[in-house]
């Protein structure tokens, strides 16, 4: 066992940076830590897609934090909750998957996990290992935890009612299911997103009813794009860890300037924190030399966290490749050095639109409105236009395809 490291700053620091939401308050929270006791703390993913991105890499850091000062982070992957599909924060009723596509997304995550935390620093738990065997006895006993005044009360689903849209009965049993978790593994604590707090604290419900411990229930902070919406699988904006070093370093110079950036910087790297014991708290280099960083110079800041990004899950020497190809296209306008080929297909509308780089006519269309399309480097105004073999097209920014 791990000697628990009691620093009292960098805790604080620790959960400063990406927590929000601490229950019971942050004081005892902290008073717990301090005390010295080895916490076993996990952190939950349902496999709905075969990407690890940088809304769970929140977590996972925090996690790795945890395991520094001497912590049992536990990784739980959610093979079975995700045959129901969570329903927080969404619209719509999810998809609930088969046996068969989950274990087709499980393939590559815990090798995408070692790139954050060392391979051998937590333990992975399937929560098919549980679910799979409960009963319709079981269930039912569960189900007499929770009211349908409680379950119907989240926002999500009084959006879902005031729209008509229908809310699926095994939507209700997902947070059942998730709170079993922590009576299953006997957990200390457990860390979400803050999207995530009402299933966490059933799980403490289940967990004082049937353990008498009192779990320690930890919300961060969520990445939100632009618009609002939080960044994930289900929304198809998000980062991926397995992206390409130049995919990763492009969509993170995308991101507006200000807040935006500056919350990737914080919930996403751990940029700074080895500089804690030089700070009275985080929130003293949160809103002050990181922000005066930001605004001194955007670019250079955005470029930073690309950097930092990049490096994290594929390296130095792909962070430095990659920093240059940006230059090199966004800075100096010259052509990528890999460019995709598609097929003539006699018209550059019909040859983007048959490829898949634009949905349809009609976006193609807009887009040459827009001036946002060019080919060999010159903006076209007809959409009809015939392109040849070896030309290049590019749309909007960031896109680039050349011509067989």
């Amino acid at each position: 066992m791990s000697k628990v490291v009691i620093d009292e700053k960098k805790l604080k620091w620790t959960f400063d940076r990406r927590v929000v939401n601490f229950i019971p308050v942050e004081e005892k929270v902290l008073e717990r830590f301090k005390k010295g006791e080895q916490f076993r703390i996990y952190y939950g993913i349902d496999p709905t897609g075969p990407d690890i991105h940088l809304g769970h890499t929140i977590q996972l850091l925090f996690l790795k934090d945890l395991y520094e000062l001497g912590h049992k982070p536990i990784l739980l992957i959610g093979d079975f909750t995700a045959q129901i599909g969570d329903p927080s924060g969404k619209d719509t009723t999810r998809r609930p998957l088969s046996k068969e596509e989950i274990k087709e997304n499980m393939k590559t995550y815990l090798n995408q996990v070692y790139r954050i935390l060392p391979k051998g620093s937590f333990e992975v738990k399937y929560n098919s290992e549980w679910l799979g065997k409960l009963e319709l006895a079981d269930f039912l006993k569960l189900a007499s935890n929770v009211t349908v005044q409680q379950t119907l009360a989240r926002e999500m689903f009084q959006r879902r009612i005031s729209e008509n849209k229908p809310i699926g009965l095994h939507e209700f049993l997902y947070p059942l299911m998730q709170g079993y978790d922590s009576v299953a593994m006997k957990v200390d604590g457990e860390i979400g997103g803050g999207d995530q707090l009402f299933n966490m604290l059933v799980g403490r419900t289940l967990e004082k009813k049937y353990l008498n411990k009192d779990k320690i229930v930890l919300g961060t902070k969520l990445l939100v794009d632009p618009t609002g919406k939080k960044i994930s699988k289900s929304e198809g904006n998000f980062i991926a860890i397995n992206d390409s070093p130049n995919d990763i370093f492009g969509k993170v110079m995308s991101i507006p300037d200000g807040e935006a950036i500056r919350t990737v910087f914080e919930l996403a790297t751990n940029i700074g924190s080895d500089k804690y014991h030089q700070y009275n708290s985080y929130q003293e280099f949160a809103e002050g030399d990181l922000v005066r960083e930001e605004e001194k110079d955007p670019k250079a800041f955005k470029q930073k966290v690309a950097f930092e990004l990049v490096k994290m899950y594929h390296g130095e020497n792909e962070a430095e490749k990659a920093r240059n190809e940006w230059d090199k296209v966004f800075s100096k306008g010259e052509l990528p050095s890999e460019i995709e080929e598609i097929e003539n297909r006699g018209s550059v509308m019909q040859s983007s639109v048959m490829s898949g780089i634009v949905s349809s006519n009609s976006e193609f269309k807009r887009l040459v409105e827009q001036g946002a399309v060019r080919v060999n480097n010159k903006t076209i105004k007809e959409w009809e236009g015939t392109v040849n073999s070896g030309d290049v097209v590019q749309i909007g920014p960031k896109k680039f395809v050349k011509i067989k």
